[in-house]
């Protein structure tokens, strides 16, 4: 009976481990081999460290422990699973290190109590029944070291690995491990090399690039969404006022990762940080003249947005906090309530102007970032239901339609582009929100409003518009129309570029803005992807879901991923050749 209580100990821990994941999850996924190998081998890595448990007597010691090797990575993650149907990680863990509050205060506005009840409910039964086993022969704690630390070694390193398919206490501490072994630049402050000498930028055009938060494409009626979440942008569409790329790719799917490299056309991996070293738009534009301003309706602090860019470069930097008392991580300042000062201090300023400006957008909680006065779609049933989420669209479309008519007449030699930072994921297998690389998070909008001054571009950009397209080639585009020549090569390729394209680009986490978590994909024309973890040098093709070692990769696709991770600045590599 001793015997017994350990094993059924282990047995109701795999089965709240599994239970957890919901069945759909599981019917999915439990069938294939390589859940199958993960699984079993977390399953016998915690058999024997129960079974270590049951050597220890002391009663505050074992629990301890149990709380932390067992209890712990259970609830912590059983709720992480339940929001993005993944486990956290790596950078989950430097996140909380850096911002211990703000991971607090997410995890509790999605807490599901109900389940954390359960599991911990389930977690205590088998510690109590474990306390309660005999302590088996003492030989067997040599072996059951070597089976903890043997397999928690070769799966922490080896490709097959994938912390999802494993029970979540060996899930927990494998990506805890992993943040350790990431080298991080912490460096904030960019050492940017040189821009030469720029002619004076007399007869050029104006530029806005807008950078959005969490517009999903496939919500937007622009796009085909069957609901009229955009119908100002729709009718500027019609009448050839924008162009809407339709094969746009984000840089990251998180703000930290997109939004720097959106500003220096560089795409990851980027592990050096050559991002650090490269000069940004608002470097090339002062240099020739320009006025430059960089507004945010969010908190450039958070992150260090604001640090990157504080180089003498911008005129003007305001963040959220200049327009609101009350912006945090999840809030920024409305954006129509900004948009007049926008007005303001372009007149202000005066020509030949950049302003980048970072909307509050559509983050979540949904249920904030639109008035009252402006929801159509009712009821919200929930803060981050569907309804909640379109309502923001319609902020998005009065704050974009209104800022091009201003322009229009005040400014009417001016460019505008728009693309949020990533998208959002409304649930199912995935999960929700952004930290997944599904197509609603990385497949984003790009709109382009050409000047009515420009007739040759408002005929030849649409041309373009079904490209395979980088967010970096904004930064390129603006380069161009600017008649600035880039210093030193970048990955973006300019939208007006008839000659070259893409073959494919990345959309990574693998970025020291944030925290150079080794992973992100690949996408190709066709807007196929494959993922790729560097740190296990492991590849998945999510279009039938096989995975290969790095080395089998494609060797276009190598050649391109390789030069990156080993690109330090401008100088230190030749350029790369195009992937075309």
């Amino acid at each position: 009976m001793h015997r017994q209580r350990l094993w059924i100990a282990w047995g109701l821990l795999m089965a709240g481990d599994l239970s957890m994941r919901g069945t759909s999850w599981l019917v999915h996924t439990a069938p294939g081999l390589r859940f199958l190998a993960n699984y079993m081998a977390s399953a016998v890595v915690l058999l024997a460290f129960l079974l270590l448990l049951t050597f220890i007597r002391r009663r505050g010691l074992f629990w301890a422990l149990y709380f932390l090797g067992v209890i712990l990575p259970l609830l912590v993650e059983g709720n992480y699973f339940w929001i993005y149907r993944k486990f956290l990680s790596p950078s989950i863990f430097s996140i909380f290190f850096e911002s211990p509050g703000m991971v607090a205060s997410t995890s509790a506005a999605n807490l599901n109590l109900p389940l954390m009840a359960y599991l911990l409910l389930l977690s205590l039964a088998a510690g109590w029944l474990l306390r309660r086993t005999a302590s088996p022969r003492r030989w067997l704690i040599i072996p059951s070291l070597l089976v903890v630390t043997g397999l928690f070694t070769f799966f922490l390193l080896h490709w097959y690995s994938v912390i999802n398919f494993q029970h979540s206490s060996f899930a927990f501490y494998s990506s805890f491990t992993e943040n350790l072994f990431i080298s991080r630049d912490k460096k904030i402050h960019p050492d940017r090399a040189p821009v030469p000498s720029v002619p004076s930028a007399e007869e050029r055009p104006n530029f806005i690039f807008v950078i959005g938060e969490s517009q999903v494409l496939s919500h937007m009626s622009l796009y085909g969404y069957e609901r009229s979440t955009t119908p100002l942008l729709d009718s500027l569409a019609r009448r050839g006022d924008l162009v809407a790329m339709q094969k746009a790719v984000a840089l990251g799917n998180k703000t930290r990762l997109s939004v720097p490299y959106m500003l220096t056309g560089l795409e990851g991996p980027d592990p050096q940080g050559a991002f650090y070293r490269y000069p940004s738009l608002f470097n090339y534009l002062k240099a020739a003249g320009y006025h430059t301003l960089f507004i945010s309706a969010q908190d450039l602090h958070w992150g260090y947005l604001d640090k990157y860019f504080d180089d003498g470069s911008i005129d003007l930097l305001l963040d959220g906090s200049s327009f609101s008392g009350n912006v945090d991580v999840h809030k920024g300042a409305d954006d129509l309530a900004v948009l007049p000062h926008l007005f303001r201090y372009l007149q202000q300023y005066g020509t030949p102007f950049l302003l980048v400006y970072q909307m509050d957008g559509s983050h979540y909680p949904y249920n904030i970032h639109s008035p009252d006065s402006l929801k159509r779609f009712l009821p919200e049933e929930s803060p981050n239901c569907v309804n909640a989420y379109d309502n923001t669209l319609i902020v998005t479309d009065i704050f974009l339609a209104r800022l091009y008519m201003f322009i229009q007449k005040a400014f009417p030699d001016t460019w505008i582009f728009f693309s949020p930072d990533h998208g959002q994921n409304f649930g199912g297998l995935a999960g929700r929100f952004n930290d997944n690389f599904k197509p609603d998070v990385w497949h984003n909008p790009l709109l382009v409003f050409p000047p009515v001054t420009d007739t040759l571009h408002r005929e030849e950009l649409p041309e373009q518009r079904a490209r395979l397209t980088s967010q970096a080639d904004i930064f390129t585009t603006i380069l161009s129309l600017a008649g600035i020549p880039p210093a030193y090569p970048v990955d973006g390729i300019s939208l007006l570029d008839s000659l070259h394209a893409h073959d494919f680009v990345t959309c990574m986490e693998y970025m020291p803005t944030f925290h150079n978590d080794p992973s992100g994909i690949v996408v190709d024309t066709l807007l196929q992807t494959l993922y790729v973890d560097f740190a296990k040098r492991a590849v998945t093709d999510y279009r039938n879901g096989r995975s290969y070692p790095y080395d089998r990769l494609e060797p276009a696709i190598r050649h391109l991923l390789d030069t990156r991770l080993q690109r330090s600045g401008p100088d230190s590599l030749p350029p790369p050749s195009r992937n075309r």
